[in-house]
């Protein structure tokens, strides 16, 4: 597979394996955070693509949808939505490349993981719209939805076999599959831990700077509801708080989640990384193929 000569083969031949080691829910959560602060400025740079981008478009669609026919503004709206979700996507895919191979102490540059990312975008595409499908599907009826989280899990490790072991769509659902059969309430609980820690870095960073704006002016509300200060803090609009104010605010709030996305992604990488030394003895795999 094109897995090996990505991650087993480097410049001095020689391979890191001291973390290669079975980790505890504990183990992930400190690597995760620890990975993210030994390689910030690797990850910032694959955010800034997202930042950069995500905040030009949100400014295009809200200048439209003020400004334009509703016609235009609904065509160029559904541009913008298509172009943000590719940009988020890739930028999700690099993340998990990139965390994969600081894991793996190999030298990696952000231009490198983003072109991976874009060499394999169809196929995790595919695997992403299989998952998509099957999820929210069974999810529409209250009775699917505890089917639907069973796959939710079973299948959600399907970005690591596309963009590593550069496997089909399909076969990679079929992967994770094998990966998390036998341990899907563990895969479960840390899945969840670490997307409820993502979002609660973002929520509270969100709030708190939301706050400061507010102080200094930036986002004014006053004279507004509870509903709208709580809505401003969040969404605000450009004709209640003015351009700029409204610029700095979603540069804010684009920068926010753009920091916190590489949490999830690191864990995720790492838990794929735990499931295959446990169960295909990845670790001596590699010291074999030193």
């Amino acid at each position: 597979m094109n897995e090996r000569n990505d991650l087993v083969q480097s410049d001095s031949g020689e391979m890191t394996s001291a973390s290669l080691q079975p980790m505890s829910f504990v183990d992930i959560l400190d690597g995760m955070f620890m990975l993210y602060r030994q390689h910030f400025r690797l990850f910032f740079a694959i955010v800034a693509v997202y930042i950069v981008i995500g905040l030009a478009l949100d400014l295009i669609s809200v200048s439209a949808a003020t400004s334009m026919a509703p016609v235009t503004s609904i065509v160029i709206t559904v541009f913008v939505g298509i172009g943000s979700f590719i940009v988020s996507f890739l930028v999700v895919a690099g993340l998990a490349y990139a965390s994969a191979l600081v894991y793996l102490d190999r030298d990696i540059t952000f231009q490198n993981a983003l072109q991976q990312a874009w060499r394999r975008f169809f196929s995790l595409l595919g695997s992403a719209i299989l998952w998509g499908l099957v999820v929210v599907g069974l999810c529409v009826t209250i009775i699917g939805i505890p089917f639907g989280i069973y796959f939710s899990v079973r299948w959600g490790l399907y970005t690591l076999p596309v963009l590593f072991e550069e496997t089909t769509a399909r076969n990679a659902l079929r992967r994770s599959t094998e990966l998390v059969k036998g341990t899907w309430w563990r895969v479960f609980g840390i899945m969840l831990a670490v997307s409820v820690i993502a979002f609660m870095i973002s929520f509270i960073l969100e709030v708190s700077l939301g706050f400061i704006l507010t102080l200094i002016g930036v986002a004014e509300i006053e004279g507004a509801t509870p509903w709208d200060t709580i809505r401003r803090l969040f969404i605000p609009m450009p004709h209640e708080v003015g351009w700029f104010p409204y610029a700095i605010r979603r540069l804010v709030s684009v920068a926010i989640a753009g920091l916190a996305m590489p949490i999830g992604v690191i864990g995720s990488a790492l838990l794929y990384f735990d499931l295959r030394i446990r169960k295909e003895a990845f670790d001596i795999e590699m010291q074999a193929t030193e």
